[in-house]
């Protein structure tokens, strides 16, 4: 997208959001819930990953597949799921050297729900629903990729990498890896429902390589969420459920998708677009209220671990934030 104009952006865009949300829509309709939610999950992880390439778009689909089977499996072990899942994430950090963190974390971000509350598939029990939710995580990355190869065709990306030197990559990786296994220990133990899983995808977001980027992120995402979560309400108060849910959700992700890739608008912008679709995406099947509440309730949580976090690396560590390299 080297040349698009954001008229051609915005439409991109558009396109790439109706044919995401046409299968998951479908399957709702159905009654497969959970292997809609996971469509999109695999959809929004390739979308974004296009941006980036196509090819990395195809290798995080599969990524996201396997994990996801290996997460549903060990969600009744918290023990085992939370050391996989901070290893993992700590993998998807160390991406940062190469600029590739924001597209490589955002399938932790997603697998997280996987981890905590895998899917529901009617007509099979936990161990082939698990390997049915991880073929659906795949199928809806590829078929994501497959569209964004038709509307983008072989055009370079226009997203700016910051890449990370080795020593700060590393110690961003072994920061994620810790405080995503501790906190999907928790999560597992304590918190084993679907909601749970806004405390770590939470965390993954406001956990920045550098201490300055973490205290702005994580003020940034806390107003946005609370903003948008206050949208959410009113939706789910006039009685937006179900389908009707995945339909507006859509939409209101194609708008967080124009805010923050076409618009280059602030993220705080972008949060507040986005968590009311966040919310709207995971509804179906599922107390909206309770969802809504938790989503605000976790980030709250997970923007003071953040901040407690990057205070002590900042005093620990380093006294300024990790030197960048940008491409």
């Amino acid at each position: 997208m080297a040349k698009a104009t954001r008229g051609q952006r915005i439409l991109i865009i558009g396109l790439l959001t109706i044919s995401l949300m046409t299968p998951p829509i479908i399957m709702g309709i159905a009654g497969q819930n959970g292997l809609a939610s996971a469509f999109v999950y695999g959809g929004v992880i390739a979308i974004v990953a296009a941006f980036y390439g196509l090819r990395l778009a195809v290798i995080l689909s599969v990524v996201a597949g396997v994990a996801g089977i290996i997460s549903a499996l060990l969600n009744p072990h918290p023990v085992a799921g939370a050391i996989f899942f901070g290893l993992f994430t700590g993998a998807c950090a160390l991406s940062a050297k190469q600029g590739l963190h924001n597209p490589a974390l955002m399938v932790p971000i997603f697998i997280s729900f996987v981890l905590a509350a895998p899917p529901e598939v009617v007509g099979m029990s936990d161990v082939p629903a698990a390997f049915m939710t991880g073929a659906v995580l795949t199928l809806g990355g590829l078929w994501a990729t497959g569209s964004a190869r038709l509307l983008l065709g072989n055009r370079h990306s226009e997203v700016e990498r910051k890449k990370l030197t080795t020593r700060a990559a590393v110690l961003y990786a072994v920061t994620m890896t810790v405080v995503l296994g501790i906190a999907a220990w928790g999560v597992l133990t304590y918190a084993k429902f679907h909601q749970g899983a806004w405390l770590l995808l939470t965390l993954i977001i406001v956990l920045q390589p550098s201490a300055h980027d973490t205290f702005t992120r994580s003020l940034q995402r806390l107003g946005g969420t609370i903003i948008g979560g206050v949208f959410a309400f009113v939706l789910i108060l006039a009685g937006v459920q179900s389908t009707l849910a995945l339909i507006i959700g859509g939409v209101i992700l194609f708008a967080a998708l124009t805010v923050r890739y076409a618009l280059k608008r602030p993220y705080w912008e972008y949060v507040t677009v986005l968590t009311p679709a966040a919310i709207l995406l995971n509804t179906p099947g599922l107390d909206a209220v309770s969802v809504a509440e938790d989503r605000v309730v976790f980030t709250i949580i997970a923007t003071v671990v953040g901040v407690t976090i990057a205070l002590a690396l900042k005093v620990l560590i380093t006294q300024k934030a990790p030197e960048e390299e940008t491409t």
